[in-house]
C-alpha cells in the first residue's frame, strides 16, 4: 500500500526532492528499486538542485536518450515508464514540471532477417 509522503512546504520543489517524494510514495519496494535507476539518473542528469518547473520537456528527452538511446527496447521502455509515472505523480499534485515529449518514443527496430539453414546429411 502507499504512504503520504510531506512535501517541503514554502519554497520550490527541486528535482531531487520531487524525485526522492515519488520514491517514498512507492509502496513495493521491487518497484522503488527499479524506478529509482530511471528516476534517479534522469535527475542527476537534468540537474537535481534545479527548481521542477524550470526543466523543459525537451531535457527530459534529451536526458532518456542519452542514458538508454543505445540499450535494448525493455530498458529503454522500463526507464522511460519510470519517469512517466514520476512526472504523472508530480502533476496530480499540482507540481508545475515537464513531460516526456512525444518525439522520446523509441522507434521501431526491425528485426534482422535470417536465413534459413539448410540441414545437412551425416550419412
Amino acid at each position: 500500500m502507499a504512504t503520504v509522503a510531506q512535501l517541503p512546504a514554502g519554497k520550490a520543489l527541486t528535482v531531487r526532492g520531487a524525485a526522492d517524494a515519488f520514491l517514498d510514495a512507492l509502496g513495493n519496494p521491487n518497484t522503488v528499486r527499479n524506478y529509482a535507476i530511471g528516476v534517479g539518473k534522469t535527475a542527476e542528469r537534468v540537474g537535481e538542485g534545479r527548481p521542477l518547473g524550470q526543466v523543459a520537456d525537451d531535457e527530459i528527452g534529451e536526458a532518456l536518450e542519452a542514458l538508454w538511446g543505445s540499450t535494448a527496447v525493455n530498458t529503454w521502455n522500463a526507464r522511460r515508464a519510470a519517469v512517466l509515472s514520476w512526472l504523472a505523480w508530480c502533476a496530480e499534485r499540482g507540481f508545475d514540471g515537464p513531460e516526456v515529449p512525444a518525439w522520446s518514443k523509441r522507434p521501431r527496430r526491425t528485426p534482422r532477417r535470417r536465413r534459413a539453414r539448410r540441414w545437412r546429411s551425416t550419412d
